[in-house]
């Protein structure tokens, strides 16, 4: 049995919902797989969501948060790209979503579908609690895949969020019906996170106006075509590379309107009295466009 991209959502996409029977197929398809291997990692994933039923889960079969790199310094969090996002459009149908160059590989996917997992029992929210609680952190990035799959999921962070004022959390999303219904039920918003409203969302102007009056908004986030040069040459990841000054350029020509471009390095795209600082996460921002290169 070949572990196609098809076939490996399938598992996926059962084993969010609370089933097995794909995985399963898998795994005794491959008995000799190795732990890194398709087999290896849908046997994880099967024994966490038999502890997830019979309430002994203890830990999960994959990291829940994800420590920063040189390229995303802060813990960030992330769960199933394209079945966790109800408010995506252009960037699933286009191709624009960065998370499909993920799914060949069975470590990244598994722990996009292990979060997901989790976000869906309590048992598994309450494990996610205690790993929040125990970060040693200023930042934390929700979502890097993946997005808010319901109301309830968004609840649950935004509570948990209040729980750690000490953190700054800082995301992008299209869940945005979850969002103002929440917005609309009264809910008292942290003071400690901002939101970026993502581009690609299937939902129209009307919508995204509404979104903008939120509290927790700090402005839009857009995705912007640019010459397939620019991305074989980095450009759109650093504004140390000697291509980003035309990168740059033409997002601003491209986008149509007044922007600040993103270079793809979170953490270092912004100098404030001689600090760097990541222009998704500050206030500064608020109510300006960052746009970045598709790639």
């Amino acid at each position: 049995m070949t572990v196609t991209k098809k076939l490996a959502l399938k598992a996926a996409r059962e084993l969010i919902a609370g089933g097995t029977k794909t995985a399963r197929k898998i795994v005794a398809a491959h008995p000799t797989g190795g732990v890194q291997s398709w087999a290896g990692v849908f046997k994880k994933l099967i024994a966490q969501a038999e502890s997830i039923e019979s309430l002994t889960l203890e830990r999960a079969a994959f990291s829940v948060f994800a420590r920063g790199n040189s390229k995303l310094p802060f813990w960030s969090f992330s769960s199933m790209a394209i079945l966790d996002c109800p408010g995506a459009g252009e960037c699933s149908t286009k191709g624009w979503c960065y998370s499909l160059k993920a799914f060949r590989y069975p470590n990244a996917l598994a722990r996009m579908v292990s979060n997901s997992m989790l976000l869906r029992a309590q048992a598994g929210r309450d494990l996610i609690a205690r790993e929040f609680a125990q970060l040693i952190t200023e930042t934390v990035r929700l979502y890097v895949d993946g997005d808010f799959d319901s109301k309830e999921t968004l609840t649950f962070w935004m509570d948990l969020i209040k729980t750690r004022p000490d953190i700054q959390v800082y995301g992008y999303s299209k869940s945005w019906v979850e969002f103002v219904a929440l917005h609309l039920s009264g809910y008292a918003w942290p003071e400690n996170y901002l939101l970026n409203l993502s581009g690609g969302s299937r939902f129209g102007d009307g919508v995204r106006v509404a979104m903008e009056s939120l509290p927790v908004v700090r402005g839009e986030f857009l995705a912007v075509p640019v010459d397939r040069e620019h991305l074989k040459n980095h450009s759109y990841q650093s504004r140390r590379n000697t291509g980003f000054r035309d990168y740059a350029k033409q997002v601003r020509e491209n986008a149509g309107r007044k922007i600040f471009v993103c270079s793809g390095d979170c953490g270092d795209c912004l100098t404030i009295a001689g600090k760097n600082q990541h222009a998704c996460g500050s206030e500064l921002m608020r109510g300006k466009a960052i746009a970045i290169g598709t790639h």
